[in-house]
C-alpha cells in the first residue's frame, strides 16, 4: 500500500480505573493481540494508530492513561486538546464502574468544546466466567446521563474493539 500523509490527526484520551484494561483495549486496537501480561501505566504511554474511514486517512493518537489516584492530576493536563474521550470500567467490577462519575467529572473540567465522550464498559469475556456487578443497562443509563456514547467490549477476545473506534474517529472528523 502506498503511504500517504494522514487527511485529519486526531488526539483520543483513555481514562478509567487502575486495571479496567485501558491498555489492553489500546494494544488490541493498535497490533490485534491481547497480552496477559500488561504492567500498570505509570503516568502515561501513547500509541499511534492509522485507519481509513470513509476515504479518509485518518491518524488516533491514542493517550493511555495511569489509574492510580496519584496521577489524577497529570491526567487532568491531556484533557485540553482532545478530540475524544474514552472512559472505561470493568463490567465485573463494580467499584471502577463508580468511579466512573469522578473521572466524567474531571473530562467535564478539561475537555474543549467539541470533544466527543464515550463510555466504554470492558472485560465482556469475564461476564460469563465471573459474576458481573454492572448490568448493561446501568452503563447505558450512565451514559446517556453524560451525554456519551456507550459500548460494551472486551480486548481479550477482540469484541467491539474497532467498532467504538471507528464511531470515535467519524464522530471527531466532522
Amino acid at each position: 500500500p502506498t503511504s500517504r500523509s494522514p487527511d485529519r490527526i486526531f488526539k483520543v484520551v483513555f481514562v478509567g480505573n487502575s486495571g479496567v484494561g485501558k491498555s489492553s483495549f489500546i494494544h488490541r486496537f493498535c497490533y490485534d493481540r491481547f497480552l496477559a501480561e500488561l504492567n500498570a501505566t505509570i503516568g502515561i504511554d501513547y500509541q499511534v494508530k492509522s485507519l481509513m474511514v470513509d476515504n479518509t486517512q485518518v491518524v488516533l493518537q491514542l493517550w493511555d492513561t495511569a489509574g492510580q489516584e496519584r496521577f489524577r492530576s497529570i491526567t487532568k493536563q491531556y484533557f485540553r486538546k482532545a478530540d475524544g474521550i474514552l472512559v472505561m470500567y470493568d463490567i465485573t467490577t463494580e467499584c471502577s464502574f463508580t468511579a466512573v462519575r469522578n473521572w466524567m467529572s474531571s473530562v467535564q473540567e478539561g475537555i474543549e468544546d467539541g470533544a466527543v465522550v464515550f463510555l466504554l464498559g470492558n472485560k465482556m469475556d469475564a461476564a460469563q466466567r465471573e459474576t458481573r456487578t454492572v448490568p448493561k443497562v446501568e452503563g447505558e443509563r450512565l451514559a446517556k446521563e453524560y451525554k456519551a456514547v456507550f459500548y460494551e467490549c472486551s480486548a481479550m477476545t477482540g469484541y467491539n474493539i474497532m467498532e467504538p473506534m471507528l464511531h470515535m474517529a467519524r464522530s471527531v472528523n466532522r
